[in-house]
């Protein structure tokens, strides 16, 4: 578990063997799985591909702005199913990163890793592409 020790003051923060890989493999593992199954985010998803219709039964002969609305919505729920599969994504990334963190951390009996290298390490999560 991490340690408390740090106040924001710039103290030192220690992690215990396996918290990295312990936080990785629950903490982010549920909250990816929520993203993924949740209802909210299946609904979503089945409005952006259109397997769910958002607007049935309209007479779009005499009132057109239904469609509209219903095209409009679903851009708009393609673009955040979108949004969703990019922090997956990354939160995917660092989940592998703070394993590598923790294996390399378990593994280095005398030799530490600095915040520098840490960050070099974590640096594809936090930017992604470069």
């Amino acid at each position: 578990m991490a340690d408390d020790e740090d106040k924001g003051d710039g103290g030192t923060v220690k992690v215990t063997d396996n918290f990295l890989k312990t936080f990785s493999e629950t903490a982010i593992k549920k909250f990816l799985d929520d993203v993924k199954v949740s209802l909210p985010v299946r609904e979503l998803r089945a409005y952006a591909d259109g397997s769910t219709p958002l607007l049935t039964g309209n007479n779009s002969g005499n009132f057109t702005a239904p469609g509209t609305l219903a095209s409009t919505l679903k851009t708009y729920d393609d673009s955040v199913a979108k949004m969703l599969g990019t922090i997956v994504s990354q939160f995917e990334t660092l989940t592998i990163d703070l394993q590598l963190a923790d294996r390399w951390l378990n593994n280095a009996l005398d030799e530490s890793l600095d915040y520098a290298q840490f960050m070099k390490l974590a640096g594809r999560t936090l930017n992604p592409g470069k």
